[in-house]
């Protein structure tokens, strides 16, 4: 969906909301408190607020199941989140200096030559398309309700109270929260303490490594309904392709080859398709077919590029061929050195393609064309595995990468979509991104965020013996997560600018 009509929607969404919340408070007042009461629902402009207690009896199933090995377990794991916690903060504070200090020019040079606009996040390098962002509110549901799973959990763990869980959706910024009892929290031993804190990142490490691990077994869970790498599957077709209509691509058309180079995959698409221009293929062709067809014209040379011309320049259907010489520098007699040939009728006669300029039958011809463009011949075959005409283009390849959509998930069934799989494959790299993400940002010390209390719980704990009044450690503490907030604040401005404001301009 186009960014502009997603926040156009969802602002009229939290409009008529906020509506119907004010006047079901004017007029049934009791009837809706209650209901807000039962469903733990608040609605406030442009924020939904949902807390629930549904959840604490599961969640004290959870944290107390097993045995005492089980617990064990449990434990050292969450012991490892706390090494992990305290490693990643280094690396939180050094993507904070990097995206701060970044030029951003590579930015500015995608984004003038016409570029989507796109998201740019903390992760250098990593960037998000704005017209994905349907996937970016699901993902951090998701990652913010693991990351918060596991302070619930930890907390079970070590017998801390949980009250309450619950998730905010500022505009579309989503925020969730598990509710402890802070007096128990506060008065457990620094490490029980740290485990708790620091469980939240640890789940989100732990997610996206399990994400990371369906990413790289996915041709396995499809191969049930999908072949994998085999072929690639016609899924999209811009409204300004080149290869919309009766003679071009369809949607659900397998491409096999292009220009005899295998399609098996969207890599090897996207890399056949750049060769035809580096390594512009000849085609092998009957002699009798080219004195037939030949329509050649005084040879001249371009005006503009100085690029030889056999044929009529005001003709689009009509090519100049040279006449490759075989490996013994032979040249058929038969033949002239260069022809004009029809560009479709010519490649719907080739027997093969060649490159050294010998053909098992007819004569190799090399088709004479400018640097920035190639012919390309699409084979490909319905969605029951049965030939069709193959697709002609003549053209730059990035014409053909920017608005054609493919997937490798070939359906083995008609009720499938070649789209599924790859959705989900996005949403499983989304998750493996923010979840990292949130660790790294988590792991920083920034108010609001649990690198505050992890700092604050370090300080109060290690520094007891060297500064003995506590208002003095608290400051200290607050000093260290200003740092890291201010740090925080100005990346984020930084994003903003890169994301927003400059495309704007």
């Amino acid at each position: 969906m186009d960014p502009v009509v997603f926040f156009v929607v969802l602002t009229s969404i939290y409009v008529v909301l906020y509506f119907f919340d004010r006047f079901f408070k004017s007029c049934m007042h009791y009837p809706y408190d209650a209901f807000l009461k039962n469903t733990g629902l608040t609605v406030n402009f442009l924020t939904i607020h949902w807390h629930t207690t549904v959840f604490n009896r599961t969640l004290l199933r959870w944290g107390s199941a097993g045995n005492s090995c089980t617990r064990k377990m449990k434990l050292t794991s969450f012991n490892v989140g706390v090494v992990l916690t305290f490693a990643l903060l280094p690396i939180g504070l050094i993507l904070l200096i990097v995206t701060i200090f970044s030029s951003g020019e590579a930015e500015s040079t995608a984004t003038a030559g016409g570029v989507p606009v796109q998201l740019e996040i903390l992760l250098p390098g990593v960037n998000l398309p704005l017209e994905e962002f349907g996937y970016y509110i699901t993902t951090l549901v998701l990652c913010l309700v693991v990351h918060e799973m596991g302070h619930a959990v930890a907390a079970v763990l070590e017998d801390v109270p949980v009250t309450g869980f619950g998730i905010k959706f500022f505009f579309c910024l989503p925020l969730a929260y598990t509710e402890l009892s802070h007096d128990h929290l506060n008065g457990l031993r620094w490490i029980r303490k740290l485990r708790v804190l620091c469980a939240g990142i640890w789940h989100n490490f732990v997610f996206a490594g399990v994400c990371y691990l369906l990413i790289s077994t996915v041709g396995i869970t499809m191969s049930p309904l999908y072949t994998y790498n085999e072929h690639v599957v016609v899924t999209e077709l811009t409204r300004k392709s080149p290869l919309r209509g009766e003679r071009g691509l369809q949607v659900d058309n397998q491409v096999t080859q292009i220009n005899g180079c295998p399609v098996t995959s969207e890599e090897s698409w996207q890399s056949c398709l750049l060769s035809s221009v580096k390594q512009k293929p000849g085609y092998c062709v009957s002699a009798d077919f080219v004195q037939l067809n030949d329509e050649s014209s005084a040879i001249s040379h371009h005006a503009i590029d100085g690029q030889l011309q056999c044929c009529d320049e005001l003709n689009p259907n009509v090519s100049c061929f040279e006449v490759v010489e075989d490996a013994n520098g032979d040249v058929p007699v038969e033949l002239p050195q260069h022809v004009c040939l029809n560009v479709r009728r010519t490649l719907e006669e080739v027997t093969e393609h060649c490159s050294s300029g010998v053909c098992s039958e007819g004569f190799c011809l090399r088709p004479l064309m400018r640097n920035i463009t190639a012919i390309m011949t699409f084979k490909r075959t319905n969605a029951r595995g049965e030939k069709l005409p193959p697709v002609i283009y003549v053209g730059h390849p990035w014409d053909v990468i920017r608005t054609v959509g493919v997937s490798a998930f070939v359906p083995r069934h008609s009720f499938l979509k070649a789209g599924w799989p790859d959705a989900w494959l996005l949403l499983l790299k989304y998750n493996v991104v923010f979840s990292i993400g949130l660790a790294l940002i988590n792991a920083i010390p920034c108010f609001g965020f649990d690198g505050a209390h992890i700092t604050s719980t370090v300080i109060h704990s290690f520094l007891v013996g060297r500064v003995d009044q506590y208002a003095k450690r608290d400051l200290i503490s607050v000093i260290i997560t200003s740092v890291g907030s201010l740090l925080f604040a100005l990346a984020m401005l930084k994003v903003a600018w890169l994301s927003f404001l400059r495309p704007l301009l």
